[in-house]
């Protein structure tokens, strides 16, 4: 096929090429690849992306799109605005003079505005979730096109989630200039909603208001840059408000509130509300695949095929599931189960020690290779840091928040040692190919947290759904090691819950998966 980008398939590329194709032709608008990591699917979306007349192809985060453009350098790439240089002031497209109106001769060449006129006008263009979702339903300029490639596909749920969920808390309010309090802790759900029924129209009328100043030309002056900011706050909440009110009003959509205090660097005593849908399935035809004819979506981790498509509203008459192999040894990737600690919030405390005597002994098995420990939560990792015997500690990379993780890992990747990246929050998106990893820990089964009432009402409504996404974490953890047929490392597997949930899950989890077992 003209279109690969490679001069060689790898095995079952070809196939599976041809199976889409085939499936797109019977009739099918969205056609689901599972292909386990290192499989190859980024050379499958690009020929078929590059096979259509055009096509849009996301990824869950910028540095996956990085990795796209790096090996395909034909595809137009568009991130938002803060990624991009401001060329008249030390900052980014996002804070540019040009947002409150004041333009210059060097705005002609703005990075951004180049870039966005380069993937409008290109065949193809990448970009993440989070930027295709607001640009595609709210800022304009991007059309139809023919093909929408989700990669990494299993994340389109809750991308849509973050895009649906509506935020606001006392300190947004006083910036935009609204002198409506939070209702108080003792308020019912009842009352949160109302509140934000009779929120809308006064924050609609606001930004009547402002943009009424903007076209008296107030945005070109010195506060014009905070005057736009209000605004683009108002133009992004109102929407997501009146649609809250709206589908839940009709009866189509379950919401939950999440409460709690404003976000840091805001007053104490600052409130903040949180309108989160259970579910997003009645939304995801309109804002993610309205804008396309046909949809490819390519995961490792699909595993529950129903569950997947129920969640995004798709009915499965309209849909072709290709399953895809793996063709890496099980012998290089084996699975070694040591039901060491019990995990579950009765046992935590008291079984932490037994965790960490056997990450002990794991490191103490591969003192010369680097490694990498899924903790799952902040408080296992500090537990773990903070028990293991000197010699082992020395060895970790770490972080105590989100702010440290890049930073961790680059540290991980660039000291020649035998490090071990130790982190709650890396199961997927990393590459730890080789050397970078010939060992790693998932110390616990990665439950969904049910402190957050979304999740917690999902799981009510719909066990199976809990199920699949602890199931997809695991599967996802287990691929960040060994990312090619010549690749090897061991993968072990520490919470005595495991094989139970194994038993219960099996048919979720793929054969490539369950093959490389060992207890």
């Amino acid at each position: 096929m003209s279109t690969f980008p490679f001069a060689r398939y790898r095995p079952g590329q070809r196939e599976t090429i041809d199976r889409v194709t085939a499936a797109f032709d019977a009739g099918a608008r969205y056609v689901v690849v599972e292909a386990p990591t290192g499989s190859g699917k980024s050379a499958i979306a690009v020929t078929l992306a590059r096979e259509a007349n055009s096509a849009y192809i996301l990824t869950a985060q910028k540095l996956l799109q990085d990795q796209y453009l790096g090996d395909f350098p034909d595809l137009a790439s568009m991130k938002g605005r803060s990624n991009y240089e401001c060329l008249v002031a030390p900052t980014h497209a996002a804070a540019a003079p040009c947002i409150a109106g004041r333009t210059f001769p060097e705005c002609e060449d703005c990075p951004y505005f180049r870039a966005k006129d380069v993937a409008i006008a290109a065949n193809n263009a990448v970009m993440n979730y989070a930027y295709y979702l607001a640009e595609l339903n709210y800022s304009g300029g991007f059309g139809r096109r023919e093909l929408l490639v989700l990669d990494e596909a299993h994340n389109a749920e809750a991308a849509l989630l973050g895009f649906v969920e509506v935020s606001v808390s006392d300190a947004d309010l006083r910036r935009v200039g609204v002198d409506e309090p939070l209702p108080d802790g003792s308020a019912d759900i009842d009352d949160l909603f109302d509140f934000a029924a009779h929120l809308a129209p006064r924050l609609r009328r606001r930004a009547r208001a402002l943009e009424a100043r903007v076209r008296a030309g107030e945005a070109a002056g010195d506060g014009g840059l905070e005057l736009l900011r209000q605004k683009q706050w108002l133009d992004g909440t109102v929407p997501r408000l009146e649609t809250m009110t709206d589908s839940r009003d009709a009866g189509a959509v379950e919401w939950v509130v999440e409460t709690g205090g404003a976000r840091s660097g805001r007053e104490p005593g600052d409130r903040r509300l949180a309108f989160k849908p259970v579910t997003v399935a009645a939304f995801a035809n309109d804002v993610l695949f309205g804008f396309v004819d046909r949809v490819l979506m390519l995961s490792a981790t699909i595993l529950d095929a129903p569950t997947y498509l129920r969640s995004l509203g798709i009915d499965p008459d309209d849909a072709a599931v290709i399953e895809v192999p793996s063709d890496f040894p099980p012998e290089n990737r084996p699975i070694e189960v040591r039901p060491a600690a019990r995990l579950t919030r009765s046992y935590l405390e008291r079984d932490l020690p037994r965790l960490v005597a056997e990450i002990d002994e794991r490191m103490a098995a591969h003192p010369r290779e680097k490694g990498i420990i899924h903790g799952h939560s902040y408080k296992i990792c500090r537990a773990i840091e903070e028990g293991l015997r000197p010699e082992n500690r020395a060895r970790l990379v770490t972080h105590t928040s989100s702010a440290g993780r890049d930073a961790a890992l680059d540290a991980h990747l660039s000291r020649p040692g035998p490090t071990v990246l130790l982190t709650p929050s890396m199961t997927e998106g990393i590459d730890l190919v080789g050397d970078l990893a010939r060992w790693q820990v998932i110390c616990k089964i990665p439950y969904p947290y049910l402190g957050d009432p979304q999740v917690a009402r999902r799981k009510e409504l719909d066990p199976a759904w809990y199920a699949w996404r602890t199931a997809l974490t695991i599967v996802q953890a287990y691929g960040r090691s060994v990312r090619s047929a010549d690749d090897r490392a061991v993968t072990y597997i520490l919470d005595a819950g495991f094989p139970a949930f194994l038993a219960r899950n099996r048919r979720r989890f793929p054969d490539w998966f369950v093959e490389a077992i060992r207890t």
